[in-house]
């Protein structure tokens, strides 16, 4: 690989690389290099501990290029804002999805559930390889995934950190110079393509995505909380968008639920959040950033992601959510989403959200020409108080995630044809919509995810 400016650029990389953090785009040979020596410290943009930045003028015979020490170096940078980029993104089209949702909203357990979900099935059932570019860059979610799925101690109560507003492991401090210090999320950055038995797996390259995640802490989207310093492009560039919307926190929701649930969200009321209004000023941003006028619609898909399906699913049937309800075998070795069934399923959540929560139905639909409502759960029961912080927790042995994955999937076939298939015909999934509405109540035939 050759990166340095005069250098022949390799055929497999971008004729334009998108830096993830900035959005900035530049030719592939214009990229900067990190010093690996000890020695070389001090970036004007980053400050006195970061590596230097520097356009490379050596190089050895793999290609890496040579420090001032005459060090192999092997990690890139942004020219314009010296940030860290993976280097599957000078090879990979990025695909940029946001995930929004206000304070509580368990941004966190869900980022967790799905990306250990995923890793577990994109290969097995998808035939899609799906790793971490940089598992440095990406280590605040590795460690909340050995938190819930690999802990040692699976009986005892576990509490997630909760997105932190300024610094911390989610956003990186540039300073420009002449006061201007600028602090970027951090993607959480994962390559994906088709393996060798996927139906597309010839067109492996021109399938191939860097897919880069983005959690904002719900704080930033309260309105009149926009800040020049926290810049949130990524919502303007962003492929999907994924809307965490919390029946925990409507009061509407957590009344019509209480009889029937046990949850300490629904019975102590743990956060109440506007979250409409979170959604209209996230909205706001992305027709400012997009130059959207007021009377035209968004037109890319925005997913719904109704969460913590445990805690509300009294008011649709009470039963637990199954994979095969939108999944099943395609004609090939692999799974398909069987969009019928998931449309069909959305059109129910929708009419139980439109019931308790109609002001959220009017904020989405009045930004996006594209929903689909998605119930999920991270967790898939009730969590528990921990005595000693006050917060609640969950016991990993006990966690049972429900179509964590879903949205995911949808979103990544929604943007990329051909990467998730389809199934058009299942007779399999009529006879188990037939027993399940043989099994079900006139009211939970109208409102079932089933």
């Amino acid at each position: 690989m050759s990166t340095g400016r005069g250098q022949k650029t390799a055929q497999t990389l971008l004729k334009q690389v998108i830096c993830p953090h900035c959005w900035n785009e530049f030719p592939p040979e214009e990229i900067l290099w990190v010093a690996a020596h000890s020695d070389l410290t001090g970036d004007p943009l980053l400050g006195s501990d970061a590596q230097q930045r520097f356009l490379p003028t050596r190089f050895n015979v793999q290609g890496k290029a040579l420090d001032i020490k005459g060090v192999p170096c092997s990690k890139l940078a942004c020219p314009q804002c010296h940030l860290l980029i993976p280097r599957q993104l000078l090879e990979m089209e990025p695909f940029f999805i946001s995930i929004l949702g206000a304070p509580g909203s368990g941004k966190s357990y869900f980022l967790a559930a799905m990306t250990w979900k995923l890793r577990s099935i994109l290969s097995s059932q998808f035939g899609l390889s799906f790793g971490d570019a940089d598992p440095e860059a990406n280590q605040l979610l590795i460690n909340y995934e050995e938190e819930l799925f690999l802990n040692s101690d699976d009986d005892k109560l576990v509490a997630l950190r909760k997105t932190e507003l300024e610094g911390g492991e989610l956003y990186e401090t540039v300073n420009y110079g002449s006061g201007r210090t600028v602090q970027y999320p951090k993607p959480f950055v994962f390559p994906i393509q088709p393996e060798a038995g996927h139906q597309y797996g010839a067109h492996s390259r021109r399938l191939a995505r860097a897919l880069c995640l983005y959690d904002n802490a719900g704080e930033h989207f309260l309105p009149g909380n926009e800040n020049a310093n926290r810049p949130v492009q990524h919502l303007a560039v962003s492929r999907v968008l994924l809307f965490l919307f919390d029946p925990t926190q409507h009061p509407k929701f957590r009344n019509a639920c209480k009889d029937q649930s046990q949850d300490p969200q629904i019975l102590k009321n743990v956060w109440s959040n506007r979250q409409d209004l979170v959604f209209q000023e996230a909205a706001n941003r992305i027709r400012n950033y997009k130059g959207l006028p007021a009377h035209e619609k968004d037109d890319r898909p925005l997913v719904v992601v109704v969460t913590k399906y445990d805690a509300w699913c009294s008011l649709a049937s009470g039963k637990p959510l199954k994979e095969e309800w939108v999944t099943s075998a395609t004609q090939s070795a692999y799974q398909g989403l069987n969009l019928k069934q998931l449309r069909n399923i959305s059109r129910q959540v929708r009419e139980i959200v439109s019931k308790y929560a109609p002001e959220m139905v009017s904020a989405v639909e009045g930004f996006s020409s594209d929903v689909i409502y998605i119930p999920a759960s991270a967790q898939g029961q009730a969590p528990e108080l921990i005595e000693e912080s006050g917060y609640l927790g969950i016991r990993p042995k006990d966690i049972k995630s429900m179509w964590i994955e879903i949205p995911m999937l949808y979103a990544l076939h929604r943007s990329v044809p051909g990467l998730i298939a389809t199934v058009k015909n299942e007779e399999q999934k009529k006879k188990v919509s037939s027993s399940t509405r043989k099994k079900t109540t006139d009211r939970d035939h109208s409102s079932s995810p089933s």
